[in-house]
């Protein structure tokens, strides 16, 4: 069986060898992306071909789901490239699932391994070539396991990088901080969705590992921007999903990652959804516990959750911000007016620090100036950047007032 030192997505086995015998450990199972693999049993001593796999098809599963040794053995007939599935990952993905799914899970993988192994060759049929193309459901599993997969090792080889958006005095357009957004460009896909990675990560334990990473490098890039802009103390804003505050050791780590580079707590804000309200309450504590150490705690996307104002009244946070779209639409639509001010108004009511996202026109900012709002974002005042051109910006102080 191979041993690789890498956990890298993509494995390669050239013509004629083994991918795992039958009796090994179930340590990863495979998603062909090309070639032909033969899988064999053991039948009085000598292999016995069960089926030919090709690109799209996926082997070694079994063993991996319900950890049992392996049953078959699998060799590449060509040179063949497969995606490598941990164990990990598909174990998360059982743990998380339904009850009644696990369970069902669980009822074929017995069934399977029951069925009486057969005596000799005469009781089986030769191989058959399966069919190349998946139905069209599966192949969307597929491909989310193998971004997964690639996810896994973006994380390893740092190709996970933020990007700085400005956070600007909604009155005067001067620069206060920036959030941190996550970007990832890929070798093989190019630059991926953040919406379609970050569910991964979410879905996953990937996201504490990749969470970690993010504020380790947005508490070293604030740094440098400080140096460059000494005159006035800056902040970032870290979006933080709940499994990450359901560590234990979240606020430990934060401290100290902080105290490293030479900054305070109130210069990281922490940016939750309503979804961490609904987690156990470990999430809410670290989040309570955040506040009291001096971390600044907002409530992201506010007013487009069913409960934002009932988790107001329960859980103190430091602010909110107002989700973008109600700037889209406060142009044409009086109400969206209304309730942007009665939001805003509400905010200050409570002694919480407003941000308004989405702002892409000066009479958007108009508007949301005249409603009494205290930060601005969007698109107005710059799209992300990369750490390289915040620091260009920051050091030769430049502007931005929007035009």
């Amino acid at each position: 069986m191979p041993n690789w030192a890498s956990s890298s997505a993509l494995k390669h086995f050239q013509v004629g060898e083994t991918i795992f015998s039958e009796g090994d450990p179930g340590d990863w199972a495979y998603i062909i992306e090309s070639g032909r693999v033969e899988v064999a049993i053991n039948v009085d001593g000598q292999p016995f071909p069960l089926s030919i796999l090709t690109s799209g098809d996926v082997l070694g599963e079994m063993s991996v789901m319900d950890t049992a040794p392996r049953s078959a053995s699998a060799r590449a007939l060509e040179e063949t490239v497969c995606v490598a599935i941990s164990s990990q990952q598909i174990s998360e993905r059982v743990q998380d699932a339904d009850p009644v799914v696990k369970l069902l899970v669980k009822t074929l993988l017995h069934r399977i391994r029951s069925t009486p192994q057969v005596a000799s060759t005469k009781q089986l049929s030769m191989p058959t070539e399966l069919p190349h193309q998946l139905p069209a459901d599966n192949n969307r599993v597929l491909d989310k396991m193998r971004l997964e997969s690639e996810l896994r090792e973006a994380l390893e080889n740092h190709q996970l990088r933020p990007h700085y958006q400005p956070l600007v005095n909604i009155q005067t357009c001067q620069i206060l901080g920036f959030e941190a957004l996550i970007r990832w460009f890929s070798p093989t896909r190019g630059r991926v969705s953040p919406g379609e990675f970050t569910s991964i990560a979410e879905e996953t334990s990937l996201i504490i590992p990749i969470g970690q990473q993010t504020i380790q490098q947005a508490c070293h890039d604030l740094m440098q921007f400080q140096k460059a802009y000494p005159e006035r103390p800056l902040f970032v804003s870290i979006n933080v999903a709940p499994r990450q505050l359901a560590k234990k050791n979240f606020l430990c780590n934060l401290k100290v990652v902080v105290a490293d580079y030479s900054l305070r707590p109130a210069q990281i804000k922490l940016e939750v959804t309503e979804r961490v309200f609904m987690e156990d309450l470990t999430a809410l504590d670290t989040l309570q516990n955040c506040r009291k150490a001096g971390f600044h705690v907002a409530l992201d996307d506010f007013g487009t959750g069913f409960s934002s104002l009932n988790y107001l009244t329960r859980f103190e946070v430091d602010g909110f911000k107002i989700d973008r779209a109600f700037v889209q639409e406060i142009l044409t639509n009086q109400r969206a007016q209304i309730l942007l001010k009665s939001m805003l108004a509400m905010a200050h009511g409570l002694s919480m620090q407003t941000v308004v996202e989405g702002i892409e026109t000066p009479e958007q900012l108009k508007i949301v100036q005249e409603s009494g709002c205290d930060i601005g974002q969007g698109y107005l005042f710059g799209k992300p950047l990369p750490f390289d051109q915040v620091l260009l910006l920051l050091a030769n102080k430049l502007g931005l007032q929007p035009s």
